[in-house]
């Protein structure tokens, strides 16, 4: 008996598989297509902005524009890897890398700038600015260490090796 309810319950686990695989690729389409505007709105947002504040202070709307065009970078890599995984339903470690990159890097500028500008007005502040600074140096640099293994790792083609080269 059990065996004859065995092809129906099979049956049905691959028709629940198929309408779950196309919801979860709707979900990531409406994901992706979010992404893509979030970006572009991020991006008229901070060139708007900069123009309007230009005669203000320029080196800081300098920073804050790059600031900016650094989030639709790290937007950006979100879709892309969004769009990676709906074309080959796997994702990638190194787009997370390049986004922990960026997002440290952006950090790393709004301290330059904080510091630049003169808005650390105690010695305390200045330590703080500099030790998150330095722990964001050392991310970056354990990021772009653990992006070139991994490179070295899984070639270009997507293989993975199995030796060092």
């Amino acid at each position: 008996m059990k065996q004859d309810t065995q092809p129906a319950e099979d049956g049905f686990k691959h028709i629940i598989e198929f309408w779950l695989e196309r919801a979860d690729t709707v979900v990531y389409m409406l994901i992706a297509v979010l992404f893509l505007a979030a970006a572009g709105a991020m991006g008229v947002y901070s060139v708007v902005t900069f123009f309007q504040h230009i005669t203000d202070d320029f080196p800081l709307d300098m920073i804050t524009l790059i600031n900016d065009l650094l989030l639709v970078l790290i937007i950006l890599e979100v879709l892309g890897t969004v769009r990676s995984y709906l074309t080959t339903g796997t994702t990638s470690l190194t787009p997370f890398l390049y986004i922990g990159i960026i997002s440290a890097t952006r950090r790393i500028l709004a301290i330059g700038a904080a510091t630049t500008l003169g808005h650390a007005t105690t010695e305390t502040a200045f330590r703080n600015q500099m030790i998150d600074l330095g722990a964001n140096a050392g991310v970056v640099l354990a990021l772009a260490i653990a992006l070139f293994l991994f490179t070295r790792r899984v070639g270009s083609d997507g293989a993975v090796r199995e030796r060092w080269s």
